[in-house]
């Protein structure tokens, strides 16, 4: 929070500039004084008559800055500025808003501070006045007329020992944060950190003195915020029994029938209540719950998904847990009727996870079901939750998710940085792109962390899709740094969980590099805040970079993929068609005539279409099969909505090519490349465009698989007659039904005279046997009139499988017939 002092300081240096007519310094500080006048304003520890104060000098400063950038306006456009006169003295330089500076970064974090239509200030700010939040109760608990009652005058004495298991979820229908809770409490039991009650803080306000007031601390967009509640709990009308979340303590070793209740974790879910809006809380998962709790990082493991790792997944979980550096419960998916050993498993559900363990008879996990299974409510209250001693392996079988939450304290730095997105009139994605510069003293491969959190304003409303798209760029070569140009994996995708995750390799060889972090979020309605953090280990330092130079070229077309041009990933014969486009690079200057230049390429599409844009060296043309050799950069794997790519790239001539992972996969994409050097781009033309087509298909069999001219049966290959009623130009491609690699082709056309026949004669030849994935093609050749043989064949003979000749001619019709010699 910026000082008074601070303010009135760039006022004044403001009023010493403008009296020397140094016009365009003093735009630009009583700019910074405005802004600076207008934070204090927005101090909750500042009175009525201050806030009153700052505002009208915040409005004093922009009315300064107002008239002078009029002055400065009516100077530039006046006669006697054509002569230059006061030319230097009007001209102002832009302002720009530093989304880096303290005030910003503050704005954001108290702009989160809104949520479900109620105020929670950030736990460090001066609170005089701060109304207790009674949650709204849910549909089923008014259904059961529950009333507000107090049992303890001051719960935070309550000291006796509490276990996960003395955890029961009753009629609310959070079972996620019930998870949470219990999860704290088991790291607390093994290792006395007091994560679940250290959120809970007795209210030091006058109103509070009688002990039933208390503050939560939770840590929600972007900061530690304090929900100040009262001690009330719902409870029956008529029975008395609590409906809500109930902790029954038992004595350790003894397994009698519990007596003790205790409160504080019931009111623990209160306050969470009241920061989601109420007790009809439409649920979570318990990274959500337990990044809110304690902030420990969220991480969210798919067991369904391909690339699922078993192996390495239990390693990570078993070293973190044993550690105290993991938490981590299970989901179930959305089928009913789950079972294990005839235990009934609720659907969409979170079990807590409070033992982990490897011996001689396998890999166990202990899971924690806490809720209440009985419909009667007395008879819940008295039911203890069961705990399941799961093998690992059935547990990945029952169960769709696996939450994570690790301890930030295992890195050894952390960098934050808040912002806005701003909503789009025409509502595409918004994209906010921030780089870190990365200083490093060890030589060992290293992995950072990336979290990407969006806020929450409204917990009724499905969240925006958002996703975060991390590239380490080379400060020497001014490169993404891409491990295998041709990798095909496919990942990132878009969540509309608040969090998403990204884990990055940093290279021993990336001494010099930066970081370069793109938060996206599609959908959005109205501006919402977000969080970047990077999570580094001790040989990494980061810092923001908040001067990075602005692209001077930029070119921008937009275009879309449909079942004609989307041709999936190289691996598939039809990756020629995908849309490609010539990128030619000019010098901006002619001493600069061989000097490579920072450039960006960056295609944006819906947040399910997964796609890829790579850059080969050309002259222009369109590109076949990419050799590795030709490759000049890609975004890497296939990623969901964004590809982006940053290189370096001399004066020349490139192809771009742009690729989704599956073959048909449609949809409308924009194309933007950004560059210090000048640039033009324009479409290539598909393979035979504007020409006509035909297409056979045809088959090697045991008679007709006869190989190469080498082989003396050449033309018992499959041969089709070829007429033309006039002069065309004519190019033929042949491809293999089922893609290989291993099978070599060749077509080649022949003048169609038996008398005259020789495999040397031809009139056009796609050249020598290449087995490419996407065939061969014979060039363009303009033929006369006439008829002629079109000879498809593989190298070797005895290759039996199918294939099919794509003929395109200059002439409307053509006749394309099989026949025998």
């Amino acid at each position: 929070m910026p000082r008074p002092q601070d303010a009135e300081s760039a006022y004044t240096k403001a009023t010493k500039s403008e009296l020397a007519r140094d016009f365009d310094s003093a735009f630009r500080l009583y700019i910074k004084a405005a802004e600076l006048f207008l934070h204090l304003s927005r101090s909750a520890s500042a009175t009525d008559q201050a806030r009153s104060q700052w505002k009208k000098s915040a409005s004093k400063a922009l009315d300064r800055a107002e008239r002078i950038r009029q002055v400065s306006e009516k100077s530039r456009l006046s006669p006697s500025s054509a002569s230059g006169q006061s030319e230097a003295a009007t001209k102002l330089t832009p302002v720009g808003v530093d989304y880096f500076s303290p005030e910003q970064q503050s704005y954001v974090l108290k702009k989160g501070g809104n949520i479900n239509g109620a105020v929670f200030p950030l736990w460090h700010e001066p609170v005089l006045l701060l109304s207790q939040i009674q949650p709204r109760l849910s549909s089923l608990q008014s259904k059961y007329e529950a009333i507000w009652r107090n049992e303890v005058e001051n719960l935070l004495t309550e000291d006796r020992p509490i276990f996960p298991q003395d955890i029961s979820q009753n009629i609310v229908t959070d079972c996620s944060v019930c998870a949470s809770i219990s999860s704290c409490i088991g790291h607390d039991q093994r290792f006395k950190s007091n994560l679940a009650k250290s959120v809970l803080h007795a209210s030091t306000t006058i109103e509070s003195q009688s002990g039933n007031i208390y503050d939560l601390r939770l840590l929600l967009n972007g900061g530690w915020r304090r929900i100040r509640i009262d001690g009330l709990l719902p409870y029956h009308a008529i029975s008395g029994v609590p409906l809500c979340l109930t902790c029954k303590s038992s004595d350790p070793g003894q397994h009698k029938e519990p007596k003790t209740i205790i409160s504080w974790p019931s009111i623990l879910e209160k306050g969470y209540m009241a920061l989601m809006g109420g007790y009809d809380f439409p649920g979570s998962n318990t990274a959500i719950d337990l990044h809110v709790l304690t902030g420990w990082i969220p991480e969210q493991v798919s067991i369904k998904s391909s690339d699922f790792e078993s192996e390495r997944t239990w390693t990570r979980i078993l070293d973190g847990f044993i550690n105290g550096k993991c938490m981590f419960t299970f989901g179930t998916g959305t089928r009913s009727g789950i079972q294990w050993k005839k235990r009934d498993l609720l659907s969409t559900h979170s079990y807590a996870v409070i033992d982990v363990r490897e011996d001689e008879n396998g890999r166990f996990v202990t899971i924690l079901d806490s809720w209440a299974h009985s419909e009667s409510i007395d008879v819940a209250l008295r039911e203890r939750p069961n705990l399941l001693e799961m093998p690992w392996l059935d547990a990945l079988d029952i169960f769709e998710g696996i939450y994570l939450n690790w301890d930030p304290q295992i890195w050894s730095s952390n960098l934050d940085y808040h912002a806005l997105w701003r909503a789009r009139m025409d509502r595409k994605a918004c994209f906010h792109q921030i780089r870190a510069k990365l200083e490093r003293t060890g030589t060992d491969p290293e992995e950072i962390w990336v979290l990407l959190t969006r806020h929450i304003k409204d917990t009724k409303r499905p969240g925006e899709f958002i996703a975060c798209k991390v590239q380490v760029e080379d400060e020497e070569s001014g490169c993404s740094v891409v491990c295998d140009q041709r990798q095909i994996s496919h990942k990132g995708t878009f969540t509309n969980s608040p969090h998403t995750l990204t884990k990055t390799k940093i290279l021993p060889l990336n001494q010099s590099a930066s970081v370069s972090i793109l938060a996206i979020c599609e959908d959005l309605t109205e501006d919402i805040g977000f969080d970047v953090t990077i999570y580094a280990p001790k040989h990494l330092k980061f810092t923001w970079e908040k001067d990075i130079p602005k692209f001077p070229f930029t070119k921008m077309l937009e275009d879309s993929l449909t079942s004609t041009n989307s041709g999936g990933n190289h691996t598939y014969p039809t990756f020629m068609i995908n849309p490609q486009y010539h990128l030619r690079v000019t010098p901006y200057k002619r001493v600069e005539a061989r000097t490579a230049k920072r450039t960006t390429l960056l295609v944006e599409t819906s947040k399910d279409l997964p796609v890829q844009v790579m850059i080969c060296w050309s002259q222009g043309e369109r590109i076949n099969e990419p050799a590795q050799k030709s490759i000049a950069a890609t975004s890497g794997s296939y990623t969901h909505g964004l590809a982006r790519l940053t290189t370096q790239l001399a004066p020349g001539d490139y192809s771009i090519i742009i690729s989704t992972f599956e073959p048909y996969q449609t949809g409308p994409f924009s194309l933007t490349v950004n560059s210090f050097a000048s640039l033009d781009i324009t479409p290539i033309p598909q393979e035979g465009a504007g020409m006509y087509r035909r297409t056979v298909k045809g088959i090697w069999d045991a008679s007709s698989a006869a190989g190469a001219p080498s082989f003396n049966r050449y033309f018992q290959n499959p041969i089709y007659e070829l007429n033309l009623a006039a002069q065309s130009q004519i190019l033929i491609r042949l491809q293999l039904l089922r893609s290989s690699s291993s099978i070599s082709l060749n077509v080649t056309v022949y003048p169609a005279s038996v008398d005259n026949i020789n495999s040397t004669k031809h009139v056009a030849t796609s050249g020598p046997y290449d087995d490419p994935i996407t065939g061969v093609v014979s060039p363009l050749t303009s033929l006369p009139k006439g008829r002629y043989w079109v000879v498809p064949s593989t190298y070797n003979p005895g290759i039996q499988t199918g294939f099919q000749l794509i003929v395109f001619s200059t002439l409307a019709s053509i006749e394309l017939v099989p026949t025998r010699l």
